[in-house]
């Protein structure tokens, strides 16, 4: 099995995209939940408004482009934490159309050490994933660089969002 380890900030969010806050649209949950079957009341609005009005359309379709070239699947690994992660990745993933490529036993989630920064927590999330699940190849796909020094083979640095030439990169990866 492939898979990406997904960030979302700087890879399908551009870092200035703040559209959901220009949207007050409260009918928005009562929308998307009917559109797609999914209780979005139950996460916050600005979530899944992101989701919505800032993930970039061009990198959501890179992204969902290397997925089919490679027959892969997606574990999320990114700071959108909260108590309903990562089941809240899965519906917002499902309102860009991204749910099917979704891996069923997601991210295995660390306690934060106090001396343990995101990079080191993500790193270690992302090892556990590579031992307990039957990986063949693998890409991290992430917008901080530190991610070459964890993985220098198999990692895909963005620059805000997913460019051709990430997805090209990813490609080579996956099919190595």
């Amino acid at each position: 099995m492939n898979v990406i380890f997904l960030d979302i900030d700087g890879v399908l969010q551009p870092f200035n995209s703040k559209n959901r806050f220009l949207h007050r649209d409260r009918d928005l949950i009562k929308i998307l939940s009917n559109a797609y079957n999914v209780d979005y009341s139950i996460y916050d609005y600005y979530d899944v408004a992101a989701v919505y009005y800032d993930w970039d359309e061009q990198a959501v379709y890179r992204l969902k482009y290397i997925l089919n070239e490679t027959n892969s699947k997606i574990i999320v690994s990114c700071n959108w934490r909260s108590n309903k992660f990562p089941n809240k990745m899965k519906d917002l993933l499902t309102i860009q159309g991204l749910d099917n490529y979704w891996f069923t036993d997601n991210v295995i989630l660390h306690r934060q050490q106090l001396y343990d920064t995101l990079q080191i927590i993500r790193f270690r999330e992302i090892c556990d994933s590579l031992n307990k699940y039957d990986i063949d190849n693998f890409v991290v796909l992430d917008d901080w660089k530190e991610m070459v020094e964890f993985f220098p083979n198999h990692s895909v640095i963005t620059h805000n969002v997913i460019s051709d030439d990430n997805m090209t990169k990813c490609i080579r990866i996956l099919k190595r």
